[in-house]
């Protein structure tokens, strides 16, 4: 059996796993598409801030049965994106040396960690705050403004409108992931990271103007915000350097 064979064969058999874990999460998301909807439903404050009862409309008769699957998908999507580097890394592990694999498994737990850190940024921060800003307009006073305006949350646009958070908040954590785990694997070329400093301000300023809405605030505080890191990471470095030299 030639060498060639065997990597077919553990690639087909990987992809096998993957597509069978996919199938699984599929089936087991369509079972709790209720319970996983009523989660999603919870992050919106919409109802609190009418008084009234958790409620969506919908225009279509379909519309529940398209948002129920967009949502299986989504969840299995992601969760299978994971199960696939996974199998990647150990595809790819008697190949690399020890220090390789270790780098690389480093890179896969620091993204993993992002990961989780986007969700847990986006549940407890980004969705409360976004709707408890945009539905403020609707909250107005008669004598500076007589017309009033009334919301009324559409299931579908609803879903969109959280993916588009997650996917937002997702290519930020992963970006400073990479940046992050650039600056630290140039430990011992300081000066370096220290030349490249209007390279990596002018990227994150790009980076904050594609991800952020159409806002100065929101640019400014991502830019900001990758800027502080940025600094906290080569300060970190400097003393790192200046430990060992001593």
């Amino acid at each position: 059996m030639s060498l060639y064979y065997k990597y077919y064969l553990e690639i087909k058999n990987r992809f096998i796993l993957v597509f069978i874990s996919w199938l699984s999460l599929l089936t087991i998301c369509y079972i709790y598409k209720e319970p996983l909807l009523f989660t999603l439903m919870s992050f919106s404050t919409h109802s609190k801030l009418l008084n009234t009862k958790p409620y969506f409309i919908f225009t279509n008769v379909t519309e529940i049965f398209y948002v129920y699957l967009e949502l299986v998908l989504f969840i299995a999507n992601q969760i299978s994106l994971f199960i696939i580097c996974y199998h990647i890394l150990m595809f790819l592990a008697l190949g690399l040396y020890d220090t390789e694999l270790n780098k690389l498994k480093f890179a896969f737990k620091f993204f993993v960690i992002a990961w989780v850190g986007t969700i847990i940024l986006l549940y407890k921060f980004v969705i409360p705050f976004s709707w408890s800003f945009f539905l403020s307009f609707q909250q107005n006073s008669q004598t500076v403004q007589p017309i009033s305006f009334l919301f009324e949350a559409k299931i579908e646009e609803y879903f969109s409108y959280l993916k588009s958070l997650y996917y937002i908040c997702l290519v930020n954590s992963q970006f400073l992931a990479i940046v992050t785990f650039f600056l630290a694997s140039l430990s011992e070329k300081l000066k370096k990271i220290k030349t490249l400093r209007k390279l990596f301000y002018l990227i994150f300023i790009i980076f904050s103007t594609i991800t952020t809405p159409p806002d100065v605030i929101s640019q400014i505080i991502m830019s900001g915000f990758l800027v502080v890191t940025y600094e906290a990471i080569v300060f970190i470095q400097y003393l790192k350097t200046s430990m060992v030299t001593n």
